[in-house]
């Protein structure tokens, strides 16, 4: 996997932050400001790039099946959400766990809004 610096990070991440497509928002809420706490949080989390692993888990992925591992880098983090990057596939996923000895990846994938808000 190629090293991902912490300006490569931030740069891919505000390049894909306006992506929004993928992001499901109630009819009750405003979907502009929803989106724009969204950006503000992620924003608020980030970290420099760090590689993280986790257990692919149902329902798994189209590139990936349950028990395989996946990994990437880690560009913000918070609560047990990791809003992991992968430059060689340029693809943003979703971890989950409380520890980084054992995360697991629930099969969210895409714009890094969609990945925060599942």
């Amino acid at each position: 996997m190629n090293m991902l610096t912490a300006t490569d990070a931030r740069a891919r991440l505000e390049a894909a932050i306006g992506s929004s497509d993928d992001v499901f928002i109630t009819d009750a809420v405003d979907r502009s400001v929803r989106l724009a706490e969204l950006a503000d949080d992620i924003r608020s989390h980030t970290c420099e790039p760090f590689l993280v692993e986790a257990e692919v888990m149902a329902p798994g992925f189209p590139f990936a099946k349950v028990g395989e591992r996946l990994s990437g880098y880690c560009i913000a983090f918070a609560n047990g959400y990791w809003l992991v990057y992968q430059p060689n596939a340029d693809r943003f996923l979703c971890f989950w766990g409380e520890s980084l000895a054992a995360l697991g990846a629930h099969g969210v994938f895409g714009s890094p809004l969609s990945c925060w808000s599942a």
